[in-house]
């Protein structure tokens, strides 16, 4: 027990696997409002087992996930300010605390997936724009399963209920370039639990589709 708990892969994908049992049987006992209100605590939970679980953390690793974090929020910041990056959008409550209409932890969702679809084409001996496209491909398909739950829980919302294409080739680009700066300056981005978030925090997305009888736009 003891060599278990010190195995911090191990322990982490336990605990994964507790919290999302606790809420798909939640989500299966009707309480999706209140279990979707835990969202920003959710996000962080994520967030802190993949930094856990990275294996190359260091200094680049580490100024190089705050320049995600803030070029993220500031983006999405001139994003609902203008409506020219992904289009005509506001965040509601469903995010927690906000600052410049903007919820705090979103800077911190785009590092947690920019490093976690990273981690996932690290090992690949393929160019860096290659597995950056890639990554940034697998980071919109993300997007899609992730906004009809967004809308239905007031994490955003869109100017005539309508989810622009723009949207989605913004999503890309800037998550292309923030993966290929990723790729550049850190060098090792193992992470063996990262496959394990996303596909799990996907799935739900995808049950909780069809729970609420969401349609994908």
């Amino acid at each position: 027990m003891t060599s278990f708990l010190k195995n911090r892969f191990q322990l982490s994908l336990i605990l994964l696997i507790i919290v999302y049992t606790v809420g798909i049987v939640s989500l299966l006992l009707g309480d999706a409002e209140s279990l979707m209100l835990l969202t920003p605590y959710n996000l962080l939970f994520a967030i802190g087992l993949l930094l856990y679980n990275a294996e190359g953390f260091d200094k680049k690793y580490g100024i190089w996930l705050l320049v995600v974090i803030l070029a993220g929020f500031f983006v999405e910041v001139l994003g609902i300010k203008t409506g020219l990056i992904f289009g005509d959008y506001a965040y509601g409550e469903g995010l927690g605390w906000k600052w410049l209409d903007v919820p705090l932890i979103i800077g911190m969702n785009w590092g947690y997936l920019v490093f976690g679809t990273a981690a996932l084409l690290h090992k690949h001996n393929i160019p860096k724009a290659l597995k950056a496209a890639i990554a940034a491909t697998l980071m919109v398909s993300y997007d899609i399963f992730l906004e009809p739950v967004a809308v239905r829980f007031d994490f955003w919302t869109w100017a005539g209920d309508t989810i622009p294409l723009q949207n989605y080739i913004a999503w890309w680009v800037i998550a292309f370039l923030m993966l290929l700066g990723t790729f550049t300056f850190v060098k090792n981005l193992r992470n063996r639990l990262a496959i394990y978030v996303l596909l799990i925090q996907t799935l739900f997305f995808i049950l909780l589709i069809f729970d609420q009888h969401l349609s994908i736009r």
